[in-house]
């Protein structure tokens, strides 16, 4: 972004501008992860690009909603929809949380390269959503004054 500092529309239109050119740049990814798997019929090469492929989709859905929550539709959050779901957030935290434990000790029982680097990178997309669930606990802190 610009070394000056911009006001909020200009900020805001920057900031759009670059979540676009950033989509561009994952729907390239999309598209070449997926001519590469054609290219190939190992199950690990495959395994490894769908992977990406996956992330990339994600990554432009993610990206559309920060454009949407920028320029159409702004993020809301009441408390009575966080307590809805809260406990049942809670316990799927929980499992994940069981999952990461379940895999490191998988990671340090393995002796074979592929499956350990497999499981490093389930460990890693665990942990990954465990830090998304903590989001969610600052937002309810956010919106509740005493916690």
């Amino acid at each position: 972004m610009a070394s000056k500092k911009m006001k909020g529309p200009e900020r805001i239109a920057k900031t759009v501008e670059t979540l676009r050119h950033w989509q561009s740049l994952e729907r390239k990814a999309i598209e070449t992860m997926a001519e590469l798997m054609e290219k190939t019929g190992n199950p690990l090469i495959r395994q490894i690009l769908e992977i990406i492929r996956n992330d990339s989709t994600q990554h432009h859905r993610v990206q559309q909603f920060l454009i949407d929550s920028l320029t159409t539709t702004p993020v809301n959050l009441t408390p009575d929809e966080l307590a809805e779901v809260w406990d049942a957030i809670e316990a799927h935290d929980q499992v994940e949380r069981e999952t990461i434990e379940i895999a490191k000790e998988l990671k340090e029982e393995c002796s074979f390269f592929v499956q350990k680097a497999l499981l490093e990178y389930l460990i890693i997309d665990e942990e990954k959503h465990d830090h998304i669930l903590g989001q969610l606990e600052n937002f309810k802190k956010n919106l509740y004054p005493y916690g």
